[in-house]
């Protein structure tokens, strides 16, 4: 039997397994305290099944997205930077350290490469 043939019979057999239950008629009738209540009426079921989740993905959205918006400093390509430079990993005092700097003092290369 081939790997096509396989995977249509197991798909087909567990839709089938699944929804059988769910399309059988019940020959006793009505189990006791089976009340199936009132129905939803049409808008009930918009406002269950559309407004509802639209509202909460909504408001999710505006809680993930509205840090992000009230943040000051952005960088915009056209306009340039405007904040302060910050030096990662570098001297205290940056300026004092590239005056006393003396040629030769810079070791290049990575991997215990010196070029």
């Amino acid at each position: 039997m081939s790997r096509r043939a396989v995977t249509l019979v197991a798909a087909l057999s567990t839709v089938l397994l699944t929804a059988a239950p769910a399309l059988a008629d019940n020959p006793t009738g009505p189990a006791d305290g089976d009340d199936p209540g009132k129905a939803l009426g049409p808008g009930a079921t918009i406002l269950l099944y559309v407004v509802l989740p639209i509202a909460v993905a909504t408001v999710i959205a505006i809680v993930v997205l509205l840090p992000g918006a009230m943040r000051s400093h952005r960088y915009r390509p056209a306009k340039g930077w405007t904040a302060p430079p910050v030096w990662f990993a570098g001297p205290q005092e940056p300026v004092a350290a590239v005056q006393s700097a003396e040629p030769g003092d810079v070791v290049r290369g990575g991997a215990s490469g010196s070029w």
